[in-house]
């Protein structure tokens, strides 16, 4: 028989499979899709022959047949707030190159600001469709509640980088005071005396968590990070407006002549790189006057000019770590899993 891929209106069934490869369906199906428990027993050499024809032949799994056999989709969904973001893409491309070497397919959804990709998303993981979902705790804080409530009794569903809080749901979360605390430790080092946070919001634990590894290195050296040195703005502030410069400028300025701090730390990248142009406009040298450190290791951060200090995400970790949970057979899942955050030191510290 001519090995043809049929068309696209005619599926290629198992039957076909087994016709070209001259075996029984079962021994097809015992190959392909691993049923029988063991009781049939197929060559290595038929099982090639299988093999090649389903791939001549253009053969795809029935995925609910799978299921009915205990096979599992080979499919993980990864949730986001919305796929042009930078930090999403570093996550999407490293979950990528984790899923291919394990073989895995990846979903990306984005579900914001409703939640109804991500419900599609759980409605599939209940249907068996999906293996897992990971949902991105990143910049959605106003779903986190909500998500909590969703997720609460299910299996193979976690939370990835950020800490949302909420009880019987696995977080596979950065350990953001391990960041903190060596960006504290590198400022001290090179004879920064009095530090500033800049952040646009102060409710995330993912923002409490970081203060918490401030202070805790900071008390080391016999210093602290008062409420004063601590700036609460910059909400919707957009880095490419022009219309921003001037509120940007009146902050560092209050930070350096008026708290006279030597080092800013920002929540963000985009908040750095508003604050380098800022001191620039100000004829303040970054970093001879006065350093500047980010948060995430963004794309454009090893780009600017001079190149950004910031923390990184161990997003290969991290990813890891999430996979390893969903792929896990054990009904007993981890509550929490910490991995730790870097320091880069580039040229702005």
């Amino acid at each position: 028989m001519t090995m043809a891929k049929k068309t696209a209106r005619t599926a290629v069934r198992m039957k076909d499979v087994a016709e070209v490869a001259g075996v029984s369906r079962m021994a097809a199906s015992a190959v392909l899709m691993g049923t029988g428990n063991g009781r049939i027993r197929v060559s290595e050499e038929t099982a090639e022959v299988i093999r090649k024809a389903a791939v001549d032949l253009g053969y795809r799994p029935n995925i609910a047949a799978q299921q009915l056999a205990g096979k599992k989709s080979n499919v993980v969904a990864l949730v986001v707030r919305e796929t042009r973001n930078f930090l999403t893409q570093k996550v999407t491309a490293e979950l990528q190159r984790e899923a291919e070497e394990l073989g895995l397919r990846l979903l990306s959804v984005g579900s914001y600001p409703k939640l109804d990709g991500l419900k599609r998303v759980v409605q599939d993981l209940d249907a068996g469709w999906v293996d897992g979902v990971m949902y991105l705790a990143y910049e959605n804080e106003e779903q986190w509640d909500e998500v909590g409530k969703l997720f609460e009794s299910r299996q193979n569903v976690l939370t990835v980088l950020e800490n949302p809080g909420g009880k019987g749901t696995c977080r596979v979360i950065s350990d953001v005071r391990s960041g903190a605390m060596e960006t504290i430790d590198h400022l001290v080092s090179t004879g920064r005396k009095k530090v500033a946070l800049l952040t646009e919001q102060r409710k995330s634990p993912s923002i409490l968590d970081r203060i918490v590894g401030y202070r805790e290195a900071l008390a080391k050296h016999d210093k602290e990070l008062c409420e004063d040195q601590i700036v609460v703005d910059t909400q919707g502030w957009l880095v490419n407006d022009p219309t921003t410069y001037p509120r940007f400028d009146k902050i560092c300025r209050h930070l350096v002549e008026d708290i006279g701090a030597d080092a800013i730390l920002c929540d963000t990248d985009f908040n750095s790189v508003a604050v380098c142009r800022s001191l620039r406009r100000l004829d303040l040298s970054v970093p001879d006057k006065v350093a500047v450190i980010g948060w995430h290791d963004l794309q454009f951060s090893s780009l600017l000019d001079p190149p950004l200090t910031t923390v990184a995400h161990d997003l290969p970790a991290l990813l890891k770590a999430a996979v390893s949970v969903i792929q896990s057979e054990s009904d007993e899942k981890p509550s929490e899993i910490l991995v730790p955050t870097k320091l880069r030191i580039r040229h702005t510290s």
